[in-house]
């Protein structure tokens, strides 16, 4: 897939997006000055409502263009609304973070632990940076949505399970608070998938499509 500043600008429109993108926030638990980190954070939509909340949002990726987007947008919006709390970081391939123990009370990741070859050490380097007790939100394709072909992307590493990715976060150091799915697969019908979206809460405690979302949602916390 190629990653342009067109790609990132029309994903942060949809709806589903925002929907994932709101829904992250709020299982970090995002309070007014608390210190946040986006791991992948694109055109920097996700930043811009982080600062909206009051926090402190820094954004990594290892991608300049999704960088120099993100520089251009979430800066212009702060200079025009006087908002401050706003910064931006390029981390290497290798996933190590340019900042100090104990840094952030929650991090986020909005479609970035499927493009992780080792989501194992980035686990742990992500909670190397969070306080004690701090909280950890992703979201990220689900292997059990019943349409494979939607994730189609040559740079996934690897689609996760539900399961699979409760016991990573498990294994890394974390304690996970709720692991739901969410936007049903009602056939490939391009209305029924605008259904899924817009009415994806009526589907959240069906015994069938409950664990088939196309997204998963995981909240988790750091154990001390």
């Amino acid at each position: 897939m190629a990653y342009s500043p067109e790609y990132f600008t029309a994903r942060e429109s949809w709806r589903d997006w925002r929907i994932e993108a709101r829904a992250l926030i709020d299982l970090a638990r995002v309070t007014r000055d608390a210190r946040v980190l986006e791991l992948g954070c694109g055109g920097g939509g996700l930043l811009q409502m982080l600062r909206a909340r009051g926090a402190f949002a820094i954004g990594v990726d290892t991608l300049d263009v999704a960088l120099n987007l993100a520089r251009a947008q979430t800066f212009q919006v702060a200079a025009q609304a006087n908002l401050e709390g706003l910064g931006l970081a390029r981390i290497a391939d290798d996933g190590i973070l340019p900042f100090h123990d104990h840094t952030f009370d929650a991090l986020i990741a909005q479609h970035v632990v499927e493009h992780i070859d080792n989501l194992d050490a980035a686990l742990r380097e992500w909670r190397r940076v969070l306080k004690p007790g701090g909280r950890l939100a992703l979201a990220t394709p689900n292997a059990r949505y019943p349409d494979p072909a939607h994730f189609a992307d040559a740079d996934h590493a690897r689609v996760f399970t539900p399961d699979e990715l409760r016991a990573a976060c498990e294994r890394a150091g974390y304690h996970t608070e709720s692991c739901i799915t969410i936007f049903p697969f009602l056939t490939r019908a391009r209305f029924l998938r605008a259904l899924g979206v817009l009415a994806y809460r009526a589907f959240a405690r069906a015994p069938y499509f409950a664990s088939r979302g196309r997204t998963i949602l995981l909240g988790a916390r750091r154990i001390e």
